[in-house]
Formats: structure tokens, C-alpha cells, sequence
């Protein structure tokens, strides 16, 4: 058998002898445990058999006191004796409950404190009634001593028992430790045995192949060389062959190059453009089509301001859409510059807000604006269109790709130096798969709402302004269904 198929085995006995030392050490814990309660039963059981006869001597004395004296005081104490006595009893049938000849014992030791107590009720009602002189005749404590030796008798028999039960616990305790103890050492000595086996293989492994490597070694020394020997021969006849092949190699790589390139980017321009043909053309062709009916006059005045406001609203979209090709444009070249100066972005926000206002009223989405009291005054240095810009992108893609009766979160609150501005949605959310390219330029979530338009600009431009402002953007969402969380973080001016 090879090392590779003995050292598994090895370890899966290493294993198993961990596992025996475990439960051998979880039983040995276990058995203390119970030797421990064992031992505190027994002891409870012996302190409340011998408290028992200590209390039932004491009611002996206190009744010989009352006899005597005739002082009551000692019939209370006689009393609370008796009632004492009566606990330890009911405390000590539950400690035995589960032995039968305990609980036989028991029954004859309450017969001799029944006995014990009758008599010492007798006499003392004998004394109550006759006096003193009737006291004289009760002195003798024969009747009383004979029912206590009988108690005290069927205690000693019930500690004996406690006794012997507990010592024949113990000495099973001592077995089982003591073969645990064995079987612990032979499980330690024989894991430490595998464990050094399993080093001698290892070593031995490692020996043989760093011979078989130093072999190998030496043949791929001797190998080049004589390689060596016979390509000195080749390379002055091949030289210039390999020079001419590597020259055509190397403008094959480079037409090859070429031409990839030049498809990849007639692919980005042919899909750039028909994109852009579509998202032009579909307003442009609404707005033809009202254009035509109003020119023939067959509109009703209800029909002509649903026609105006459709026109209005889709100029309105392709005017966007051509802004937002020239900011990418102005971007990608470097050529967009920014008016900085401070401003208050709790006021950009609300603006913003006020912007998108007739595009949440008309779909009936209710936009909630929270501007925490720190934030009310914090001012950035910024360019105040290209954020309203900004903040604008985000409320109108979270009004598009929210229901109709849905809700928008925006909120500002301060971070440290950072002042944040959060747009949360209730709208289709973002898969998994395309949250990392959200703000890609071109990029659209195909997994969500594939009626909705658009050149996939908005979400790029924002964090391209944001950048340029030293903030950061960044999307959130739990899944398709589930909304849309946006956070815009810029740097606050330090008064």
C-alpha cells in the first residue's frame, strides 16, 4: 500500500482515538457528577434521620421539664419539636422514594415516633389533669425510652443502608475510572504511535521524491545540455528563417489585432446607433403623429391639449436624451467644467424634488423628503446645476421604475466630513447579477421592466459628477420586486 492511501488511514485512526478520549471524558464527568449527587443524597438522608432523633430526644427532655415544673414553656418547645420532626419525615420519604426497603424502614421508624408521641401526650395530659403529685408517678420514662430505642434503631438500619448503597456507588465509580483511566492511556499512547507513523511517512515521502526530484534534475541538466548542442548547430542555419517567420508572425498579430478592434468597434457603433435611432425616434414619431392630427383640425380641444402636453412631454424626453449624450461626450473628453461654489444641500435637494413633482403627481407616487436638523445648513462646493442634475437623475429613475400609488424615500443626513443623500424606492428593484454594473454607461437591467426606455445614461452621468464634486455613489437592493436604494456621499465645507 502507498504512503498516499496509508496516511488517511492513519489520520482516520488519529481521529478515532480523539473521539474515544472524548467520550471517555464525558462519561468519567458524567459518573462524577452522579457519584457527587449520590454522596450529597446520602449525606442529606443521614443529617435528617440524625436532626430527627436529636429533636425527638430534645421533645423527650422538654416533656420530663413540663412534668416536672409544670412551666408550659416547655410545651411550646415540646411543640415545635414534634412539628420539626414531622418535616424531616416528609423530606426524608422524598429523598428515598425510590428505594423500597428505605421506604419500609421509614414506615417503622414513623411507628415508633407514633408510639413515642402518644405516650408523651398521655403524660402530659396526666400532669395537666392530676397536678404535681400525678407528675411524680409520670417521671418514669420507660414506656417513652422503649418507642425512641425502636426509632433510633430503624435510623441506624436506614444510615447503614445509605451507607452501603453509597460505598457500592463508589466502588463502581472506582472501576469505571479506573478503566476509563486504562483505556485513555492506551487510546493517548496509541494516537501518538499513528501520529508518529504518520510523520515517519511523511518524511519518508518527502525523502524519496526529493531523490526522484534530484534525479529528474539531473536528467533535464544532461537533457539540455546535449539540446544545447544541437541547437548551436541549428541556430546559425535557421536564423534568418526565423527572423523572416517572426516578422510575418508579428504582422499577422497585428492585422489580426486590427481587425478585431475595428469590429468590436463597428458592433459598439452600430449598436450605439440603433439604440440611439430607437430612443430618438419614439418620441420624435408621438410627436409626428399629433402633429399630423392637429394639422387636420379633426382633434376636439380635449383631444388638442392631451395632444400638446404629449408633445411637450416627449421634446422634453428627447431633449434629455440628446443632454445627456453631450454630457457623456463632455465627460469622456474632459471637457466639462463645473461652476464651484458653496452650496446648501438640503435647498438642491427640495429643488430637485420640485422638478420631479409633476412626473410623481401623475403616476400618483408620493415622494417624503427627511433633512435631518444637522444637515439643515451644510453646505458643499459644488456646481449647483450639475447637482441639481444629479439629484434629479436619481428621483426621476426611481419615479420610473416605481408603480403607479408607490413611495420615495430621500433623505440627508451627515456622516463624519460626508454629507449623505439617500433616494429609496418601492419600485422593481435590481437584480443581483446587475447591481455591480448599474452605473455602467449603456447598461440596462434586462431581469427587470423591459417596457421601460432609455440609453442607460442617467445612473452613469450621476456618479461621474459626483466624482467630479470628490463624493461617491453607490446602489443597493434586495432583489427584483424589492426597490432600490441610491446614496450619494460628497465632502461638506469644514467652517
Amino acid at each position: 500500500m502507498t504512503s498516499e492511501r496509508k496516511l488517511p488511514l492513519i489520520l482516520t485512526f488519529v481521529f478515532l482515538m480523539l473521539a474515544v478520549i472524548g467520550l471517555l471524558f464525558y462519561q468519567s464527568t458524567v459518573s462524577l457528577q452522579e457519584a457527587i449527587a449520590w454522596e450529597k443524597h446520602a449525606q442529606d438522608v443521614t443529617l435528617k434521620l440524625e436532626n430527627t432523633m436529636t429533636l425527638t430526644l430534645d421533645a423527650e427532655a422538654e416533656m420530663r421539664g413540663f412534668i416536672i415544673t409544670g412551666n408550659t414553656t416547655y410545651l411550646e418547645q415540646f411543640e415545635r419539636s414534634k412539628t420539626a420532626v414531622f418535616a424531616n419525615l416528609s423530606e426524608i420519604r422524598a429523598l428515598v422514594s425510590a428505594s423500597r426497603a428505605q421506604l419500609e424502614e421509614l414506615a417503622n421508624l414513623e411507628s415508633s415516633l407514633g408510639r413515642f408521641w402518644d405516650v408523651a401526650f398521655q403524660k402530659i395530659e396526666r400532669r395537666k389533669q392530676g397536678g404535681f403529685d400525678a407528675g411524680l408517678n409520670e417521671l418514669s420514662m420507660q414506656e417513652t425510652k422503649a418507642a425512641a430505642d425502636q426509632a433510633r434503631a430503624s435510623i441506624e438500619r436506614m444510615k447503614s443502608a445509605e451507607a452501603f448503597v453509597l460505598q457500592a456507588r463508589n466502588n463502581r465509580f472506582s472501576q469505571n475510572l479506573n478503566w476509563a483511566i486504562r483505556i485513555l492511556i492506551i487510546a493517548t499512547v496509541a494516537g501518538v504511535l499513528a501520529l508518529v507513523a504518520a510523520n515517519f511517512l511523511v518524511w519518508r515521502e518527502g525523502k524519496r521524491r526529493s531523490a526522484a526530484e534530484r534525479a529528474l534534475i539531473e536528467s533535464n541538466k544532461e537533457l539540455e545540455s546535449r539540446i544545447a548542442e544541437r541547437t548551436v548547430e541549428l541556430s546559425t542555419a535557421n536564423a534568418s528563417l526565423q527572423a523572416v517567420a517572426a516578422e510575418r508572425e508579428s504582422l499577422l498579430m497585428n492585422e489580426q489585432a486590427a481587425r478585431r478592434e475595428a469590429e468590436i468597434a463597428n458592433r459598439l457603433r452600430d449598436e450605439f446607433m440603433a439604440t440611439v435611432s430607437h430612443e430618438l425616434r419614439t418620441p420624435l414619431n408621438s410627436i409626428l403623429g399629433w402633429a399630423r392630427l392637429m394639422k387636420n383640425g379633426t382633434l376636439s380641444e380635449e383631444q388638442s391639449v392631451k395632444a400638446v402636453r404629449t408633445i411637450i412631454k416627449n421634446s422634453e424626453t428627447q431633449n434629455r436624451l440628446i443632454e445627456d449624450l453631450l454630457d457623456v461626450a463632455r465627460i469622456i473628453s474632459g471637457k466639462l467644467e463645473l461652476d464651484l461654489r458653496p452650496i446648501k444641500i438640503a435647498d438642491a435637494v427640495r429643488d430637485a424634488i420640485e422638478i420631479v413633482r409633476p412626473d410623481s403627481t401623475e403616476k400618483n407616487i408620493s415622494i417624503n423628503c427627511t433633512v435631518e436638523p444637522d444637515c439643515l445648513d451644510v453646505e458643499v462646493l459644488g456646481d449647483a446645476n450639475r447637482l441639481g442634475q444629479v439629484f434629479s437623475n436619481l428621483l426621476t429613475n426611481a419615479i420610473k421604475f416605481s408603480s403607479e400609488n408607490g413611495m420615495v424615500d430621500v433623505t440627508v443626513s451627515r456622516g463624519g466630513d460626508k454629507v449623505d443623500v439617500t433616494v429609496k424606492d418601492t419600485g422593481v428593484g435590481i437584480s443581483q447579477a446587475f447591481l455591480p454594473m448599474v452605473f455602467e454607461r449603456f447598461r440596462q437591467d434586462v431581469g427587470t421592466d423591459s417596457n421601460k426606455s432609455g440609453l442607460g445614461l442617467g445612473l452613469a452621468i450621476v456618479r461621474n459628477l459626483v466624482e467630479l464634486h470628490g463624493g461617491t455613489a453607490r446602489a443597493s437592493s434586495d432583489g427584483e420586486n424589492e426597490g432600490a436604494t441610491f446614496m450619494v456621499s460628497l465632502p461638506v465645507i469644514i467652517k
